[in-house]
C-alpha cells in the first residue's frame, strides 16, 4: 500500500486528499499533517465571524472543477438558503465560515471511511513537518516536530501562505499586548475601549476583515489604515458580455504590449459606460500563461509599478463588505493614509508608527493604542523562517522560484531541486507557487491544482471537464 503525505490541512491539502480518494483504484494510505488551524478550513475559512464573506460568488466556489455546480448544490442542502431563488443563490457571497463547513464536510464524506468500497485510509496528524529526508530514488521521510516520522512514497507541499512579514522594530513588540503581529488569530479579543485609536498596517483584504469586524462588534473608535499606495479593494459589480482583450493567436507578448492592449480595452469599456475591471476579469483564464511569458525583469516591474492596482481590481469584495467600509469612511471613523511604514516602537502610552518622509520631507508619527499588522504574508522564500523550507533548501531538495516568491515547480507541480531537476515524489500546490503562476490563491485555480496533482500521483491521465471561463463579475 502506497503512502501519500500531505503537508497542510487547509483548502489545497484537503482537496488533494479528497481527490486522491475519489480516483484511487488501489489501496492507498494518506497522512495529512496539519497544524495551527482547524483541519479542512485553513486560514481563510477558519473564521467564526459571520460578517466575513467570501470574495467570490457561490457559482464559482465549487471544490471540484469537474462538477462546477457542486457548492451551489450543497448550499441547497441547507435550510437557511431555501428562500433564495437559484439565480440569486448563485450570485450570493456566502459567509466564509459556511464555506469552511463545506470543505470540512467533503473531508468527512470522502476521508472518513464510512464508505466500505473506499480503498483509502486517511489519518490527520496535529503536528508540524520540519524536514524531509530522501529515501533512495523514490519518496522520503517526513520528520515532525513532535511525532514519529512518516515514510511516504509521495509528498505534497500544501502549506499555504507564509506568516505575515515582520516590520522594522516589530520584534521588540512581541510581548506587547498593544500590537498584533498576526491578524489571522483572535486579535478582536484584545481591542481597546471606544475612546482609543486602532492603527491597521495595510489596506488589502485582511485589513478589510478587521474593519468590518470592528463595525460588526459596534466598536466606534478611530481607525487609521496605512499602506504604501493607500488603495482599497474594489466592489463586485454587474457587467456585460465582453471579448478578451488579448488575441488568441499563440503569440507571446511583452509587458508593454500587454499594457497597451489592456488600456485600450479599458477605454472601450469606459466608452460603453462599463466598469474597466471587466478587462481584468476576462484575462482570468490566460493570466498564468501571460505571467509565465514575461521576463523576470518584466515581472519585477509589474510588481513594483502595477501590482497594487491589479490586486485592488482583481481581488474585489462583496457589496455588503464594501458598504461597511464606505460607511466607515463617510462618517469619519476610518482614515486611509498612503505612506511607507518605516518602523514601529513601543511608546509609553501607545505604539508609535513612523511613516517615511513624503512631500513634507520629514517623517510622520502615528500613535496607535492598538496596532494590527495586515501587510499580508511574507513573500520572500530564500530567507523563510519556516523550518521545513529552510531544511528543504539546505538539503537541495527544493529551491525558491526565480522571483523568490515561492517554490520552483514544473508544469506538473513537481518540485525542482537545487540542481534544477524535477522530483519524482515531491510536489507543491497553492499560494507557494505565486512566483511561478501569479494567479494561484483563489479557489478556481487551487481546485484545479489539487485535482491535477492527485491524478499525477495516481499515474492517471487528466480528466476532461467542461471548461468555463471564471468571470467574477455578474452578467
Amino acid at each position: 500500500m502506497q503512502t501519500i503525505a500531505i503537508i497542510g490541512g487547509g483548502f489545497s491539502g484537503t482537496l488533494a486528499a479528497v481527490n486522491l480518494t475519489r480516483f484511487a483504484k488501489s489501496p492507498l494510505r494518506i497522512v495529512i499533517v496539519n497544524s495551527g488551524r482547524p483541519f479542512g478550513r485553513g486560514t481563510a475559512y477558519g473564521t467564526t465571524r459571520s460578517e466575513h464573506l467570501l470574495n467570490v460568488a457561490a457559482r464559482n466556489m465549487s471544490a471540484f472543477p469537474d462538477h462546477p455546480d457542486h457548492f451551489v448544490d450543497w448550499l441547497r442542502s441547507r435550510g437557511d438558503f431555501d428562500h433564495l431563488a437559484d439565480d440569486v443563490l448563485r450570485e450570493t457571497f456566502i459567509p466564509r465560515r459556511i464555506y469552511g463547513d463545506y470543505i470540512r464536510g467533503l473531508a468527512a464524506h470522502y476521508l472518513g471511511g464510512a464508505d466500505p468500497r473506499s480503498q483509502v485510509k486517511c489519518h490527520v496528524m496535529d503536528d508540524s513537518a520540519i524536514d524531509i529526508e530522501p529515501c533512495g530514488q523514490n519518496g522520503g521521510m517526513v520528520h515532525l516536530q513532535r511525532g514519529e516520522p512518516i515514510e511516504a512514497n509521495a509528498i505534497v507541499l500544501a502549506t499555504g501562505n507564509q506568516p505575515p512579514a515582520g516590520l522594522p522594530g516589530a520584534a521588540k513588540l512581541a510581548n506587547d499586548r498593544r500590537y498584533c503581529a498576526n491578524p489571522w488569530k483572535n486579535w478582536h479579543e484584545e481591542i481597546p475601549g471606544e475612546d482609543k485609536h486602532i492603527v491597521i498596517l495595510g489596506t488589502g483584504l485582511t485589513a478589510i476583515d478587521v474593519i468590518v469586524t470592528l463595525r460588526a462588534k459596534g466598536w466606534s473608535g478611530k481607525i487609521t489604515a496605512v499602506s504604501r499606495h493607500g488603495i482599497l479593494p474594489q466592489r463586485h459589480f454587474r457587467g456585460i458580455e465582453w471579448p478578451t482583450s488579448i488575441p488568441n493567436d499563440g503569440q507571446k507578448r511583452n509587458l508593454a504590449e500587454l499594457l497597451k492592449l489592456i488600456r485600450h480595452d479599458c477605454e472601450r469599456l469606459r466608452s460603453a459606460s462599463q466598469n474597466p475591471a471587466i478587462a481584468v476579469d476576462k484575462l482570468r483564464s490566460h493570466t498564468q500563461q501571460l505571467w509565465r511569458d514575461l521576463s523576470i525583469e518584466e515581472r519585477k516591474l509589474f510588481l513594483t509599478k502595477y501590482a497594487a492596482d491589479w490586486n485592488a481590481i482583481r481581488h474585489r469584495i462583496a457589496g455588503p463588505i464594501h458598504d461597511a467600509v464606505t460607511d466607515s469612511l463617510d462618517c469619519g471613523q476610518l482614515t486611509i493614509v498612503p505612506a511607507k511604514i518605516e518602523s514601529l516602537a513601543a511608546g509609553e502610552t501607545s505604539i508609535e508608527v513612523e511613516l517615511a518622509p513624503g512631500d513634507q520631507k520629514q517623517s510622520t508619527l502615528i500613535h496607535g493604542d492598538y496596532v494590527i499588522n495586515c501587510t499580508g504574508p511574507k513573500s520572500r522564500f530564500s530567507d523563510s523562517q519556516i523550518p521545513l523550507y529552510r531544511n528543504l533548501f539546505a538539503r537541495g531538495l527544493a529551491k525558491p522560484d526565480e522571483m523568490d516568491m515561492g517554490i520552483a515547480v514544473t508544469d506538473d507541480f513537481a518540485v525542482i531541486n537545487g540542481d534544477g531537476a524535477a522530483s519524482n515524489s515531491l510536489y507543491a500546490i497553492g499560494p507557494i507557487l505565486k512566483g511561478t503562476l501569479w494567479e494561484t490563491i483563489a479557489v478556481p485555480e487551487l481546485r484545479g491544482q489539487a485535482l491535477a496533482v492527485s491524478l499525477g500521483i495516481l499515474d492517471q491521465k487528466p480528466i476532461d471537464w467542461s471548461k468555463r471561463d471564471t468571470i467574477e463579475y455578474q452578467i
